[in-house]
Formats: C-alpha cells, sequence, structure tokens
C-alpha cells in the first residue's frame, strides 16, 4: 500500500511540473522571453585595471549615464520626445525630437536591443560611452556602433555630442 501512495504522489507531482514547464512555454512573454533573449557568450567588460582606476563616484556617474543614454534610446523607439534627454546645446543645434533622434538612429529602423561595450571618463562632468544598437532595418538585422558623449546637469547624464 506504501509504495501505490509514493507511485500516485511521483505521479501527481511529474504533472505538476509537467504543466509547469508547458505553461511556461505558452506564456507568450515567457516564450519571447526564452527564445530571443541576448546571450554574452564571451566576457564584455572592464578589465581589472581599469575598473580598479574607478572611484566610487565615477563608477555611480557611468552607471547613471548608461541609463540615461538607453532610456533615450528607448524613446527614440517608442517616437517620445527625447530633447529631455539632451544637453541645451542639441537641443538647439536640432529644432524638432525627431531631429535630434535622426541624428543617433537612422529614422527607417527599429531598435530592438542596445548596449554599451566601452567608456571613458573624461572628466567629472564628461562621460563617453562607446555604445552598440541592434537594429531593424529594411528586413535585415544590422549592429550599429557609435560613441555619445554625455554631460551632467542638474537634471542627470545628458546627450551632448555623438562621435
Amino acid at each position: 500500500m506504501k509504495h501505490c501512495w509514493i507511485a500516485l504522489t511521483s505521479l501527481c507531482l511529474l504533472g505538476v511540473f509537467g504543466q509547469a514547464t508547458y505553461g511556461q512555454t505558452t506564456d507568450r512573454k515567457s516564450f519571447e522571453a526564452k527564445v530571443y533573449s541576448i546571450e554574452a557568450v564571451s566576457h564584455l567588460g572592464v578589465s581589472d585595471e581599469k575598473f580598479a582606476a574607478l572611484t566610487d563616484l565615477q563608477k555611480r556617474s557611468l552607471v547613471e549615464a548608461r541609463n540615461d543614454l538607453l532610456s533615450m534610446l528607448q524613446a527614440i523607439e517608442r517616437k517620445q520626445d527625447v530633447k529631455k534627454f539632451a544637453t541645451p546645446e542639441m537641443v538647439t543645434k536640432f529644432k524638432t525630437s525627431a531631429a535630434l533622434a535622426a541624428s543617433m538612429i537612422d529614422p527607417e529602423t527599429s531598435i530592438l536591443a542596445a548596449g554599451v561595450s566601452d567608456f571613458a571618463v573624461v572628466d567629472t562632468r564628461t562621460i563617453k560611452l562607446n555604445f552598440f544598437a541592434l537594429v531593424s532595418s529594411e528586413g535585415s538585422l544590422v549592429v550599429s556602433e557609435k560613441t555619445a558623449v554625455l554631460k551632467q546637469t542638474d537634471s542627470g547624464w545628458r546627450f551632448a555630442a555623438l562621435e
């Protein structure tokens, strides 16, 4: 009798785990996350020496600048106003949000993913971020690589130039 209970319990547990696994792949968000997620294949990051040379303030500034740059790229993709992510000089140079966005990413592209590949701390108020964007352009996937210069303002790190 005890073996029957163990077998029945095992079958129930297999059913629950099997349903959980099946449910994970039928949910669209879960399915897309598993199939389309981007994985690092090799190390993409800072060297030990470069990391050791950074102060805590520089580390915080780099993370904040990266977050502000990626927020700008997300706003470009969502066709939102991107002027709030730029310095006043850039807003003056590019009269419209669309023109500013077009200076960073070609207008007929969709940004699928983006990241930072390298950085340089120029001074306490200026950071250069080498970034890449995986974009869909005319039915093809293309990686666009650029360097953004960000300046610290009262409202955060703002896009100041593209190199």
